[in-house]
């Protein structure tokens, strides 16, 4: 264990496994990460080599072997314009109203849909790298070589020296001459891996990647545009909730039909520079150019890239490359900074698109905007949902509280789960499921992610979801360029705000110690030691309080008693017993109906519509915990059912659809169908039914126990 670290999970030091994924581990203690440095709280990030090194201070390298990260680990989420704005809210600290007054979606979108400089460069000078590829310059080379006599071209003038000395190559020999069989002659072969070649054929590789980066780009950019074009018209589910909040959270970033128009241009451009290239890895000259020979960033102008009028330009198109696209090969140190830079503005982005949710809810600090979100604070919240804390920690993941125990902790990842292969995704999938099981609470994993990518479902799905990796543990995807980022952490708060308070009813109302025994009258349900209130009481509903009349009655007449008994000088110490029994049973009835106060709250709170936000909706009580509320104005249904094979009680919301929509039920289907506004997903074939997660049973309607409308 003299190698623990810290898992952000599981919230306990562990020994560093073999294999890790990149936001869920830091340092326990200080040391040297990757040989450098590192103190405490500090993210584990790969090396160059995708490996991760870390021993502990004051403790000796044992040779252990180093962990390791899946391959494309090292890409980070590009924040664009929220790069600065995070960095100055970390860096600074911010309170509720500038976190609150920063959008989570990148400003910059148009930028990416312009033709960039190197792409300009490209569209002047590719036709003369295809040129060079197809016609290249090679270096001639002459050398000797025993050739038999009717393929020999070019004879040098030593061959008779050689032949005369080398009577096995003859043939046969007369009085005046030898007839050779072998002689040596010069051949030539052209020498096609020269440098200038190499940088021809480097540069495809480089040009290739670059245009394939900004294709994902310009990709995830039209997706985003699509779903706000899809949003610009009446949804076919009838979701105007959650198509109002979307344009609010776009504002007016960008025309979306001239975005659109651009981005498809834009894309058709870059695409067909893929297969321009792409065909140039075919040629002759990438095929006689060795892979592994790489040519140095910094371009030395030969003769032939100086005069040579197709490699003048190739010349020219290396150093647009170089000027705008090249990156460099960071040292150690600047690599491993960058990295955990990277990993701490994604902790800032996933507190941001909270916070944002928390906002669309109708959060506000209970006591002021003037606390700072930084590590190792709380700041308390009063909302439509009651009271919560949002706390963040010093590891840099945030939770939130409701009666001070924890319902929801999201950890951000630094590794896009929906980018790996899937040989390792299997294997990430297994990790996760298993940390999970040591999870304190209801964990969020946000990772980088979204526009338009299509992870396996397990990766896009809350725990109570079919393809979740565990009941207790969610995955979502979040991008500065996802309009539905926020959206998508919205109903996981939804689930862990309003789908608890929905599965706590009914509401439990514990019996005071000198009232254990008493029967629960109606409307209350339970036992000796607690009762449940299924509906709010009634005006009719008085009976149960008689007992407290009569107490007070019954203490009144003991007290008068005693007055009396004190000023006649008689003893009264049966009496006083017997009275401060019953101050005792009256303050635990007081404390009775005190509780029986905040239980109807719960229940009203019930009635809120948790879409629409009108009040005074029908519940009906149903048996086994169960409820069932129809709002008046928007017609949602929100409700608990209990399932009759695997006895689970699941919570349910679902908004009117005025028409029923046809599914392609890929992951995230209901993120875009439903948004926040949904708890259980029903089945995506039939939007009507309440089927359970899981054992699919469906759940059939139950006799009702009461109505309060």
């Amino acid at each position: 264990m003299n190698r623990a670290v810290f898992n952000r999970v599981s919230r306990r030091s562990e020994s560093l496994p073999e294999r890790l994924v990149g936001g869920l581990w830091q340092t326990g203690s200080a040391g040297r990460l990757n040989g450098l440095p590192a103190p405490v709280g500090t993210p584990l990030v790969p090396d160059l080599r995708g490996q991760v090194t870390w021993q502990p201070e004051g403790h000796e390298a044992d040779g252990t072997a180093p962990g390791r990260f899946p391959a494309g680990a090292s890409e980070h989420l590009k924040l664009g314009s929220l790069e600065d704005a995070l960095t100055t809210l970390l860096d600074d600290g911010g309170d509720w109203t500038r976190w609150a007054g920063l959008s989570p979606m990148d400003r910059n979108l148009a930028d990416d849909l312009q033709r960039l400089p190197l792409e300009e460069e490209m569209a002047r000078h590719l036709a003369h790298l295809e040129a060079v590829c197809r016609q290249p310059r090679t270096h001639l080379e002459i050398f000797e070589e025993r050739q038999q006599v009717s393929r020999a071209r070019q004879i040098p003038t030593r061959a008779i020296t050689y032949l005369a000395s080398h009577t096995e190559d003859w043939e046969n020999r007369s009085l005046r001459s030898v007839r050779p069989r072998r002689i040596i002659a010069n051949v030539r072969d052209e020498q096609y891996d020269i440098y200038e070649n190499r940088v021809a054929v480097r540069l495809v590789d480089h040009l290739l990647l670059y245009v394939r980066r900004r294709i994902a780009r310009v990709s995830e950019l039209l997706h985003t545009l699509g779903v706000v074009d899809t949003n610009a018209h009446e949804p076919p589910s009838g979701m105007y909730w959650r198509q109002r909040r979307l344009y609010s959270l776009w504002g007016d970033a960008l025309d979306v039909t001239e975005g659109q128009l651009l981005a498809e241009e834009r894309l058709q451009e870059l695409q067909r520079l893929r297969r321009q290239l792409e065909r140039l890895q075919g040629s002759l000259l990438y095929r006689q150019v060795q892979r592994r020979l790489q040519v140095p960033a910094q371009l030395r102008i030969t003769n032939i890239l100086g005069n040579d009028p197709h490699y003048r330009r190739v010349a020219r198109l290396w150093l647009a490359w170089y000027q705008h696209a090249h990156t460099g090969l960071p040292s150690a140190e600047q690599q491993q900074r960058d990295a955990q830079e990277q990993s701490r503005l994604f902790d800032g982005y996933a507190l941001l698109l909270t916070v944002q949710a928390l906002v669309q809810f109708g959060f506000t600090p209970l006591h002021g905007d003037s606390t700072l979100l930084v590590p190792g604070t709380r700041l308390d919240l009063s909302g439509p949902e009651g009271e919560i804390s949002l706390e963040v920690d010093p590891d840099g993941t945030h939770a939130l509280y409701r009666h001070h125990e924890s319902v929801l902790r999201v950890v951000p990842l630094s590794t896009s789960l929906s980018a790996l292969e899937r040989s390792e995704q299997s294997w990430v999938a297994e990790e996760l499921a298993q940390l999970a099981q040591d999870a304190p609470t209801f964990t969020l994993l946000l990772y980088p992610g979204g526009g338009g990518a299509a992870p396996a479902p397990e990766f896009l799905a809350l725990g109570t979801e079919a393809a979740a990796l565990h009941p207790s543990l969610g995955c979502l995807p979040g991008s500065p360029v996802d309009l539905e980022s926020t959206e998508r952490v919205a109903r996981a708060l939804r689930w862990a705000l309003t789908g608890g308070r929905y599965l706590a009813y009914p509401p439990r109302i514990p019996l005071p110690e000198p009232l254990h025994g008493l029967g629960a009258p109606p409307p209350f349900l339970g036992g000796s030691r607690e009762w449940a209130l299924p509906l709010p009481l009634v005006p009719s509903d008085t009976g149960w309080r008689d007992p407290a009349r009569a107490l007070r009655t019954e203490l009144t007449l003991a007290e008068r008693t005693l007055a009396e008994l004190k000023a006649a000088g008689h003893q009264t110490r049966t009496v006083e017993r017997e009275a401060i029994r019953l101050r005792q049973v009256l303050t635990a009835w007081e404390t009775l109906e005190r509780e029986v106060l905040t239980a109807e709250t719960a229940l009203e709170s019930l009635r809120h519509c948790p879409i629409c936000s009108s009040q005074g909706a029908d519940l009906q009580a149903w048996d086994h915990a169960q409820f069932r509320c129809e709002c008046g104005d928007c017609g949602a249904v929100w409700s608990v059912r209990r399932c009759p094979v695997c006895r689970i009680r699941h919570p349910w919301l679902r908004p009117r659809l005025r028409a029923v929509p046809v599914i392609d039920p890929l992951p995230g289907w209901a993120d875009r169908l439903f948004g926040r506004d949904v708890l259980t997903l029903p089945d995506p074939h039939d939007l009507t039914d309440e089927t359970c997660p899981r054992c699919t049973e469906l759940m059939p309607e139950k006799q009702q126990a009461g109505v309060m409308g």
